[in-house]
């Protein structure tokens, strides 16, 4: 679903002011979406130790943060495909290994 978000966000060849232009909308529905994902499943969580759903005060500070988290983190991200682009000396192929093994690894089943 977020396939298209994923490799121009990894796209190590562009500035961060054109990787946002250019998936602005895609990139804002995508940490929508994850944020009301992630937010539901604290809240089963909650429900299911506690028998209550958290306080709307508390869901409004849990999206607030998980929101800033989600955008920064593209950001965050971002930087990182630059590092490693530069580590393996500007060879998008190695690169595009390294992060699609990474992101398989770690970052999805996290």
């Amino acid at each position: 679903m977020f396939t298209k978000l994923y490799l121009s966000t990894t796209n190590a060849n562009i500035s961060l002011s054109e990787m946002i232009s250019q998936n602005i909308y895609p990139l804002l529905i995508s940490v929508i979406f994850h944020t009301i994902v992630y937010s539901l499943f604290i809240n089963a969580v909650y429900y299911t130790f506690f028998g209550s759903l958290l306080s709307m005060k508390i869901n409004s500070r849990l999206f607030v943060l998980l929101f800033m988290i989600m955008f920064f983190g593209y950001i965050a991200r971002f930087y990182h495909v630059k590092d490693v682009y530069n580590a393996y000396n500007k060879d998008m192929e190695k690169t595009r290994n390294h992060l699609d093994k990474l992101y398989i690894s770690w970052i999805f089943i996290a």
